[in-house]
Order: C-alpha cells, then sequence, then structure tokens
C-alpha cells in the first residue's frame, strides 16, 4: 500500500512542522485536511480547514491557480486564496454536495 506510507509520512511530516512551531498552529488541523486562508486583500480574510479530497474538484484547483498568480507558487506559511469568503462557503458546499 504505496499511498499508506506516502500518507504517513506526509502526517509525520506536519506534526513535526506544527511541533516545531506551535505559536504559528492556531488550531491543530485533523488528518486529511489543509488550513486555509481566504479573502482578498481589501476585505476581511477568513481561516478555513478543507479537506483534500475538495482539492481534487476543477473549481478548487482554479481557485489554487488564482492564488500561485497572485502571491507565487512558493508562499510560505499557510495557504492563502484571494476569493470572497462567501463565494468559497458556496464554492465549497457545492463541492461537498456533488461528492
Amino acid at each position: 500500500m504505496f499511498w499508506r506510507r506516502k500518507e504517513k509520512e506526509a502526517a509525520a511530516a506536519y506534526e513535526r512542522l506544527a511541533g516545531a512551531c506551535d505559536e504559528c498552529v492556531e488550531d491543530k488541523v485533523p488528518r486529511g485536511h489543509v488550513p486555509v486562508l481566504v479573502g482578498e486583500d481589501d476585505g476581511p480574510v477568513q481561516r478555513f480547514v478543507v479537506n483534500v479530497r475538495l482539492f481534487r474538484d476543477p473549481r478548487m484547483a482554479a481557485l489554487l491557480d488564482l492564488g500561485a498568480q497572485q502571491f507565487g507558487h512558493h508562499q510560505q506559511g499557510v495557504l492563502r486564496i484571494p476569493c470572497d469568503v462567501d463565494r468559497f462557503r458556496r464554492i465549497i458546499d457545492v463541492i461537498s454536495k456533488t461528492r
């Protein structure tokens, strides 16, 4: 089970990072989820914890591309998506209902 080994390695790497920077981690992120900051420059920014399965959807891929265009591929810290918070919630709801 190659993918299980990779999943365990990723979880262990996250635990090492979380342990090294406790002041950076607000809450524990459940396994299989990614913390994301969502918000536009002039609006409110909100933290979401998103299931990694949702990133397979083309709508999420488009949002990640938008973030890469604005912030670059080598962002430091939490992943940031430049999107209206309400719009992001609607996208997550639609994706969750279709899966």
